[in-house]
């Protein structure tokens, strides 16, 4: 692999196409839980009501808070694992 002036960039596209790709699962696996929590069996209401609401908005938070933490320590493990091969 060429590590000329390009490779910094190249780095940065791939890892802002990993976060996308990320999000993009995050997404996916937050609506599947959270619709599957929030309504029961495979029907949806053609309006959603206060309660299903908030339902949604909880646990999306809760999935979202819970992916902050893990991604947070992935950091934190990657840094200290950094540092002791150092």
């Amino acid at each position: 692999m060429d590590r000329g002036g390009g490779s910094a960039q190249e780095l940065e596209q791939l890892q802002s196409s990993l976060n996308q790709v990320v999000l993009q699962l995050l997404q996916n696996q937050v609506r599947k839980t959270c619709f599957d929590k929030c309504f029961s069996g495979n029907s949806f209401p053609d309006r959603m009501n206060k309660s299903d609401h908030i339902c949604l908005a909880k646990c999306m938070d809760r999935m979202y808070e819970a992916h902050s933490i893990v991604v947070k320590a992935s950091v934190e493990m990657a840094q200290n694992l950094g540092s002791q091969q150092e």
